[in-house]
Order: C-alpha cells, then structure tokens, then sequence
C-alpha cells in the first residue's frame, strides 16, 4: 500500500434513535461513548506507540458525528492490522448491543489548519470564542476521510466494507466473505487471532458467530426497528448462523 489505511467506522441507525424517544436518545448516546471508548481502548492498550518500534505502530482517532476515523501512521504492507481492528471493535458493540458500519480504505490524512482564516489558526485546543458562544474545528482533511466515508455509503448494514483495491493486495489468512466476489468481509465468522489479540489486550467482548448473529436479531426486533433492506443486507453478509 502507498497510502496510510483508514477506518471509517460509525453507529448504525444513530439518528433513528436519537429522535425516536428520549430512552432511545440515550441509548444513541450511550452506543456513541461506547464506541468512543472502544476506539481508545484498542489504541491505548494494543497499539500505544513505543521506542523499540519507532512509534510506527501508533494509531490517530478522529471524531466525526456519531462515527470515528481511525489512522494509522505510515504505509503498511496490506490491511490485515485495519480487518482485525474493526472486526474486533464490531463484534465487541454488537455484544453491547450496538449495530455498527465500518469502512476501510486509503489515502493521505494531514493537518490543514494552516489553510484556515486567523482566528481559526491562533485558537487553543481546536475550539473558538464566537462572542459568547464557541466554535469547534477540525483540522485534518484529507483522501483517508474522503474515501473510506465513500465507501461506506455504498452498501446497507451492519457491515464490513473493503476496498477493492486492498482485496487485491490479499486478505490475511482466517478472512471469510460470502461471496468470493464481494468486498464485504465476514465479521462475524471469520477467524483472525490478531482480533482476538485485540479483543483480548482491549478487554473488548467477543462471541462466537451464534451468539453474535443472535445479538444482531435482537436488535432488529428493538423498536425503532431497522428496515427490511438493511436486515437482508446485514445477514447476507456475516456467518451462516444469521441466516
């Protein structure tokens, strides 16, 4: 790869929720901080950044609405590292209870805060005096953000989406699809140990793909209920116990 990999990963009928009632307010609220954590988590403990390894496996997080893109640092060899950190951070929501989407690609991810106005330069911690009130910026921007959240829009569902181009490049060896053609890794059934690794040094929940898919049903049937589409799309792709 030639570009840094990105995640683009983010909660599944947030805004359904949000303005459902106030308990499914909450419960939008509460899978957003989850996956926040979640994301903290599997940086802070898994891939920190150390001296020995000259920092190269660190990871950057960026908030945007009720999803996160996740970074890594410099070019890797192929996308085993970003497969094994969604399957891992998926699988542990869906236990919580939560349907997520993520989206992985590449591209180049950099600090644009020198193309801002003033204001928006000089500002501390990325927030800004509007009179009385306050802005908040962000300063990154870049093809990683771009391409992953586009890729993310191109299919329904709790899912999975690859770039054609990294599927190319090859999946790690345990990475299972329901169709050899598509670029929808199985999340749910496919067997990676460095997820587990992941899961296991993140405290993160995992499951087997039984228990995993059960969860998914339970929260299709959870007022307000995802759509038809979205639930055929889901389960068209991860394990054939969700069948």
């Amino acid at each position: 790869m030639n570009d840094r990999w990105a995640i683009s990963i983010d909660i599944e009928g947030f805004s359904n929720h949000y303005e459902y009632d106030e308990e499914r307010k909450t419960y939008a609220i509460l899978a957003l901080g989850e996956l926040m954590n979640s994301v903290f988590l599997v940086g802070s403990r898994c891939f920190p950044g150390t001296p020995e390894k000259n920092f190269s496996e660190r990871l950057f997080a960026h908030q945007y609405g009720d999803g996160f893109l996740v970074c890594s640092d410099f070019p890797e060899p192929d996308a085993s590292r970003p497969i094994a950190i969604a399957v891992a951070v998926m699988r542990h929501m869906t236990m919580k209870g939560y349907a997520t989407k993520a989206a992985i690609s590449t591209g180049d991810l950099s600090d644009i805060r020198g193309c801002y106005p003033k204001p928006m330069r000089d500002a501390q911690d990325e927030r800004l005096d509007v009179g009385m009130g306050l802005m908040t910026i962000i300063s990154v921007m870049g093809t990683a953000l771009t391409k992953a959240h586009k890729l993310a829009t191109t299919r329904k569902g709790a899912v999975l989406i690859l770039d054609k181009q990294l599927v190319e490049i090859g999946l790690p060896v345990g990475t299972k699809t329901r169709d050899p053609s598509s670029n929808c890794i199985d999340w749910v059934s496919s067997d990676l140990p460095l997820a587990d690794e992941i899961a296991r040094k993140s405290q993160l929940r995992t499951a087997s793909a039984k228990d995993l898919c059960e969860k998914l049903r339970t929260y299709c049937a959870i007022q307000p209920a995802p759509p038809a589409s979205w639930i055929e799309a889901t389960f068209a792709s991860v394990g054939r116990s969700g069948a």
